[in-house]
């Protein structure tokens, strides 16, 4: 699968869901015609991430919203075919000098059960590493290092997703766009039933091996963005 992630900034944040809303048919109808899936979030109210504990060496800018399109397949260029239409329809919505955009192939590590919340984080490789390396090490070491500390029960709890940067599409997307240009090299997206099903906040230890983990192929010094966002269900679900 290929993924356009329309991380959105936005300058009246309270109306975000609305102004979603609202154009919610029409960006639907623009991801089908790729057949692919649209999915719309906000930023959680009392969001964790916004407020990190004292003395914390990571700086995380809020993430205010998601316009994210899915689609099969392994060729990331033709997400670019909507980049235009979807830009026009968030014309009012975006505030695209806080905006950020990429594409990338989505690995499923953990399926979700739910996505009433969704944790979305972009976040860099070590300056010392390619690309390459980098999706390599997060994909088949530290996701091998995740799922070995969870039971069962807490890994049909988690839907664990690593979304891979492809660096020249998502370039093109931001110029297409006007969006803040950026060096993200991954987006990190569990996806939850309630907040306390992450891990990191209710298996003893694990936050603390993960960063620990995360030394050897993320660079814990760079900004990155994100938040707990509450998805925006499909009008008409569960009627």
């Amino acid at each position: 699968m290929q993924r356009l992630l329309i991380l959105l900034g936005s300058g009246q944040p309270n109306n975000l869901e609305a102004l979603l809303r609202d154009r919610e048919l029409w960006l639907s109808e623009i991801a089908g015609s790729l057949g692919g899936s649209l999915r719309l979030a906000v930023q959680l109210e009392g969001d964790p991430l916004a407020t990190p504990p004292p003395g914390g060496a990571r700086c995380i800018r809020p993430l205010r919203g998601l316009v994210e399109v899915t689609i099969p397949g392994d060729e990331p260029t033709e997400l670019l075919a909507i980049v235009a239409a979807l830009t026009r329809q968030l014309d009012g919505v975006a505030d695209w000098s806080k905006t950020t955009v990429s594409i990338g192939r989505v690995h499923e590590v953990l399926p979700a059960a739910s996505d009433v919340v969704l944790v979305t984080l972009a976040a860099n490789r070590l300056p010392s590493i390619d690309r390459a390396a980098f999706h390599a090490y997060w994909l088949d070491e530290h996701a091998a290092l995740t799922t070995s500390m969870l039971d069962e029960t807490r890994k049909l709890a988690m839907g664990y997703q690593q979304v891979h940067t492809d660096q020249a599409a998502s370039e093109r997307a931001t110029e297409l766009t006007g969006a803040c240009p950026s060096s993200f090299d991954g987006v990190l997206q569990c996806s939850l039933a309630r907040i306390n099903d992450l891990p990191h906040l209710s298996v003893p230890g694990f936050a603390e091996a993960i960063m620990k983990d995360e030394e050897n192929f993320a660079d814990q010094s760079a900004q990155m963005l994100g938040a707990f966002m509450r998805t925006l269900q499909p009008e008409g679900a569960g009627l």
